[in-house]
């Protein structure tokens, strides 16, 4: 069929990552490994998106650091505010992580601390007690917010201080800016939402037809990330993480007799996911279109439902992708983080797109249930990442499923209801809209974080 072509592994390298632990946080981190590596050399080496130095940079030493700044848009400042950091028995925000970042291997980007020792997290704790990390969110000077991270260093080399300045820009590990003194050693580019628009399929058609003609490489990719986020639901599930809203889920569900339901099913693997997530498990999940919560939400639903009905392997890798492929797609048309809860409503958007075509259901089928859940769930919010997302989860997950069944059954939203239209695709572009409209919705989320915070 005509349309745009897409280099499927290169979608899934560039949009369906592993990362340890929130994404915003991770991201800050990452820039502090990079900042701090920048000071000790004059040049660096690029290849695509990695980045490397020539020189190695000596162990951080707390009694030589002047000063950290961190300087983040209001929507990373909001998603990191309160979200635990994999490993450090439970802290909380931006200040651990810079820390962290400063003792991590800057080349494992998302995966960054994963290898961090209890050893390393004390010597972390001991840079953040020495006060020198200042954190602040900065306004936006361009009409639509994007994410934007930027960190300075200022550190004694040889008795002479010298400063490093690393910027990210739109995606979590998309380095835009590397300086050292004022001389910038490396510029990245932008990867603008307007730009990716125009390079991505304009159809949910489009988007089955390129999930139907998956290559075996491609599947053994997309894989890769059901068995990752199916592991972290089934450690959600043992062990004691965030408010165990998965395990509080199956407890109910078997006094209740809701247990083998497939939507519940799915609600508490979907919720005991990201209660391991949110409540600092060391353990990778595969994200999707830069969010860990938006990798659950498409992907646990497929995992368990494919497993529940007996689905072969094949169709559930194209379901997996299909999933991937409309989260993205209603992505590209909203703001990276905004007052909407992309892990619920985005990502929402994907499952119940991928569970549709699991359940072999037409094309027809998934534009309803597209509709369905957004006609659902479009007024969830986005007040930060923490542990109370396991919620929002897993309701998200369990409308994703209702929607999907309810759509092979025949129900369709009607075209004159609210901002459903006809199509689905155009019903996606409405939600973008939306979700681009409520800037001040999402300032005042953020202001009442503060105030709270600050015991006003």
């Amino acid at each position: 069929m005509k349309g745009i072509k897409l280099n499927v592994l290169d979608f899934l390298s560039k949009n369906v990552k592993p990362a340890t632990g929130c994404t915003e946080p991770i991201a800050v981190g990452f820039a502090t490994s990079v900042a701090y590596n920048a000071l000790f050399n004059e040049s660096v080496v690029s290849s695509g998106d990695v980045i490397s130095f020539p020189k190695n940079a000596p162990t951080f030493n707390t009694n030589q650091l002047v000063e950290i700044k961190v300087k983040t848009d209001k929507d990373v400042f909001k998603n990191a505010y309160a979200v635990k950091i994999p490993g450090t028995g439970g802290q909380k925000g931006i200040g651990i992580a810079t820390a962290m970042g400063l003792h991590s291997d800057y080349q494992k980007k998302l995966n960054l601390f994963n290898d961090i020792t209890p050893e390393l997290i004390e010597k972390a704790q001991q840079t953040l007690n020495s006060n020198k990390i200042k954190v602040s969110f900065m306004e936006s000077k361009e009409k639509m917010p994007h994410l934007d991270i930027q960190v300075s260093i200022k550190y004694l080399i040889e008795n002479s201080s010298r400063t490093s300045l690393v910027q990210i820009e739109d995606e979590h590990d998309n380095i835009t800016r590397i300086e050292v003194d004022g001389k910038i050693l490396f510029e990245g580019s932008r990867k603008l939402p307007q730009k990716e628009q125009g390079e991505f399929p304009k159809s949910i058609v489009e988007l089955v037809h390129i999930a139907e003609s998956m290559t075996p490489q491609e599947r053994e990719e997309v894989y890769k990330g059901i068995l990752m986020n199916k592991n972290i639901a089934n450690e959600g599930l043992q062990g004691n993480f965030g408010l165990n809203i998965g395990k509080n889920l199956e407890k109910m569900a078997k006094m209740d007799g809701s247990y083998d339901s497939m939507v519940m099913q799915v609600r508490i693997m979907v919720a005991a996911a990201a209660d391991a997530r949110m409540g600092g498990a060391k353990i990778p999940v595969m994200s999707t279109s830069g969010s860990g919560n938006q990798g659950i939400t498409a992907l646990v639903p497929i995992a368990v439902i494919s497993e529940i009905k007996n689905i072969d392997y094949d169709k559930t890798c194209k379901a997996a992708l299909l999933s991937h492929l409309i989260t993205k797609f209603t992505h590209l048309y909203s703001t990276h983080l905004s007052a909407l809860c992309g892990c619920a409503v985005k990502a929402g958007i994907g499952a119940t797109a991928g569970i549709t075509y699991l359940l072999d259901g037409s094309l027809e089928e998934i534009n309803n249930a597209i509709n369905l859940v957004v006609a659902n769930i479009t007024g969830i919010i986005c007040d930060g990442a923490k542990e109370g997302c396991a919620l929002k989860l897993g309701t998200a997950s369990a409308v994703a499923t209702e929607s999907a069944l309810m759509a092979l059954e025949g129900i369709k939203i009607p075209p004159d209801n609210g901002i459903i239209y006809e199509n689905a695709g155009d019903t996606i572009k409405a939600l973008g809209k939306i979700s681009n409209s409520m800037v001040k919705t999402d300032n005042e989320i953020i202001n009442l974080m503060q105030l709270k915070y600050k015991g006003t």
